[in-house]
């Protein structure tokens, strides 16, 4: 029994690990299938049994892939470290009982169906948990399990097919045919049986790999290539809200765009709160460093504060917002971010977790959006349409993919990675941010305040790459590389069709379960 537990226990560890950023956990992203293999092992199994298998499993992965919480939450909210590691494994806990009704829910359907139907019936039903995961108490799609292929070609091409939950759904595909390739060598030892399975597992690769290569070619420029700057401020956190270091920080961003400017940059985007003041009534001692950055000869997009009128006791709520500078002088449009943060940018369920909020600062009550905002930039020589989103929004698929229907050139992400310090995390969050331009045919604009900044082209280039904190500009001629991609037309078809077949089958269960019971009835 110990040991069947330690299995789970040690796949799940290791998937966790793939999430990190080491260059083994680079170099072993391949090996993601196979730490499915232990649910193929075992044939029947309890309910409870096969849910807690799953539970450790997830509960593992969960807390080697996000151990970085723990770094954010005791520099940065100044909780005690026992605190911290219990907020580490109450998050991965909750994210482990996906794992755990996953693994009950593929033992069951294994006494309910054909065995070749497993792996694929395996694949939706993960495919529907994680897309659950990313909705249910406003989500938390942090680490899809199709993260994992980005920067791996050509398998990464499917996205602009699939999405990343169709890499999801392909990984677990993969593993559930190799595991049933194993099990069978290990059960039957038969070579006709094996030889269907390996052939299998090789079509299933073979085919992927061909159609994700076909989906990152046939890119045409639509229109000339435009000089941007991305200006990469790196600004300490502890030192970003305070009063006496808001003139320094901003002209410290002022600088970094006179260098990109005498590159010949047009277009300049400095990250999230990079004018951390609300930009249309900043303190008077900083009118005049505003009235600069309004002056830019050059049109910026920039992360600031807003503010709205509430009707709580305070009668004011701050807001997450992109301004668009246009180069004359005036602010001429802004975007209010949408999707905040839960317990970075909003409490939720404050009867419960008021407690934390004097830990937040100005930034935990926050309000939201209601809608996107497509930027209308003039470069000069020709208009860019850009469709502007802050941080976290970038992992939400759909959000970015509404957005992409209204035809931007191209997609810009501001954020402010210096809460997760010198952690997995920041890669984590560029990697999952840049799978957006592959899903939609646009190239993606990534700066952050302390990297990591980039640019992603459709076709899974990877251009200007910065380090994290260091303090730099980075000066591109990007190409308009456009296509629409048939995700970005259907969107999550993936999710959909995979929440179908695991219904209909449910559905079908006590049929199927009828049809059993009658045939024992009628054995002689």
């Amino acid at each position: 029994m110990k040991n069947s537990l330690f299995i789970p226990l040690l796949a799940g560890t290791f998937l966790g690990f793939l999430f990190q950023n080491h260059s083994l956990s680079h170099a072993l992203w391949w090996l993601s299938p196979v730490v499915f293999s232990p649910l193929w092992q075992e044939e029947r199994s309890s309910f409870g049994k096969s849910f807690g298998k799953g539970f450790l499993f997830g509960l593992a992965m969960n807390m080697a892939g996000l151990f970085w919480l723990v770094t954010t939450m005791v520099h940065y909210g100044h909780i005690p470290v026992f605190l911290a590691v219990f907020g580490d494994v109450l998050l991965s806990a909750y994210m482990a009982l996906y794992s755990g009704v996953f693994w009950s829910g593929t033992i069951y359907f294994r006494e309910k169906i054909p065995v070749w139907a497993l792996p694929p019936v395996a694949a939706a039903l993960w495919t529907v948990l994680e897309g659950f995961r990313g909705i249910l108490f406003t989500g938390f799609p942090w680490n899809p399990l199709g993260s994992l292929l980005f920067g791996h070609f050509p398998f990464l091409g499917m996205a602009a097919l699939t999405g990343t939950t169709g890499l999801s759904f392909f990984i677990v595909l993969a593993g559930g045919i190799l595991g049933e390739l194993l099990h069978r060598i290990r059960k039957e030892g038969s070579f006709r049986t094996t030889l269907s399975w390996g052939l299998s597992f090789g079509l299933l690769v073979s085919v992927w790999a061909f159609a994700g290569h076909l989906a990152l070619q046939g890119f045409t420029e639509k229109k000339p290539p435009v000089p941007i700057g991305l200006i990469q401020g790196n600004i300490p956190q502890d030192q970003k809200w305070t009063a006496a270091f808001l003139k320094q920080a901003v002209d410290g961003y002022l600088d970094l765009s006179q260098k990109a400017l005498s590159k010949g940059a047009k277009l300049l985007f400095w990250p999230e709160t990079a004018l951390p003041v609300v930009w249309n009534a900043p303190p008077t001692a900083l009118l005049p460093t505003v009235k600069q950055v309004e002056s830019l000869p050059v049109p910026l997009v920039t992360g600031t504060l807003g503010v709205i009128r509430t009707r709580d006791e305070t009668g004011y709520a701050f807001t997450n917002e992109a301004v668009l500078f246009s180069g004359t002088g005036k602010a001429v449009q802004s975007y209010r971010k949408r999707h905040l943060v839960p317990f970075g940018e909003y409490i939720p369920l404050p009867w419960l977790f008021g407690w934390l909020r004097p830990m937040t600062g100005i930034t935990g009550d926050m309000r939201s959006g209601t809608k996107g905002v497509l930027f209308d930039v003039f470069t000069g020589d020709q208009i860019l349409r850009l469709a502007p989103f802050i941080c976290y929004e970038a992992l939400y698929p759909s959000l970015v993919r509404e957005m992409s229907l209204k035809g931007p050139d191209f997609l810009v992400v501001l954020s402010d990675d210096a809460w997760f310090g010198a952690s997995d995390a920041p890669y984590q969050l560029f990697r999952q941010s840049l799978l957006r331009a592959i899903e939609n045919g646009i190239p993606l604009i990534r700066v952050a305040n302390t990297g990591l900044s980039g640019v992603m082209e459709p076709d899974g280039s990877v251009l200007g790459k910065t380090s994290l904190f260091t303090r730099q500009e980075v000066t591109i001629s990007l190409h308009q590389k456009r296509r629409t991609t048939f995700y970005r037309l259907h969107g999550e078809w993936v999710f959909r069709l995979s929440l179908l077949a695991i219904l209909c089958l449910l559905a079908g269960a006590p049929l199927l379960r009828a049809t059993e019971q009658s045939s024992e009835r009628t054995v002689p």
